[in-house]
């Protein structure tokens, strides 16, 4: 005998397919990254998070003192500044490292570089569009981001990861960018953007 659904049997289906929707969707998209790319970022991380340390302090409060006066690049410790983070590009850990402050206090405005330690280093107020991993390292967390890109400068192609840098009162003053060589991410063509 053949059975026949009653209203009641549908609308239970109906809400089950409801509920069950928004998980199907978090899954499908919440695509995880190649292991080893994400090998490459964890050491971008890392990196990233060793430097901010370095700068925390006395470093940070120059930051913090060059924001406060809006002067830019004409503060008077922005050469020395520039100069530290340039050692650190001059180690070729990194290909490049500067740093960023966020435009506007809101959690998805973007950020603009302050200090470039680049040979040849972009305008100092150049916006970065917002991503995850500003906001996560403006809260305290050192961070990678969830791509890979592909220089426009030739220097191939390269993974970022950001970390806080401290006042000597501990307050997060800006975020130091970290752009790591990522061999081989060519492989990944879904994981690299062109920038």
């Amino acid at each position: 005998m053949k059975r026949h659904s009653t209203p009641s049997t549908l609308l239970l289906a109906c809400l089950l397919l409801v509920l069950c929707m928004p998980v199907c969707v978090a899954s499908a998209a919440e695509k995880k990254m190649p292991e080893a790319l994400q090998a490459i970022a964890t050491k971008a991380t890392n990196l990233a998070a060793a430097y901010a340390k370095q700068l925390d302090g006395a470093w940070g409060d120059q930051h913090a003192a060059m924001i406060a006066s809006k002067k830019q690049n004409a503060f008077a410790d922005y050469a020395k500044m520039r100069s530290v983070l340039s050692g650190f590009v001059a180690k070729k850990e990194a290909t490049y490292v500067y740093t960023l402050y966020p435009s506007a206090p809101s959690d998805k405005a973007p950020f603009f570089l302050t200090v470039d330690g680049a040979v040849k280093p972009d305008d100092y107020g150049t916006e970065y569009k917002w991503e995850a991993g500003f906001a996560a390292a403006w809260k305290g967390t050192p961070t990678a981001a969830d791509h890979a890109w592909k220089d426009d400068k030739g220097k191939g192609i390269l993974i970022s990861a950001y970390a806080p840098i401290r006042d000597s009162k501990g307050n997060v003053v800006a975020i130091l960018g970290v752009d790591y060589p990522a061999p081989g991410a060519d492989k990944f063509p879904g994981w690299v953007r062109a920038e």
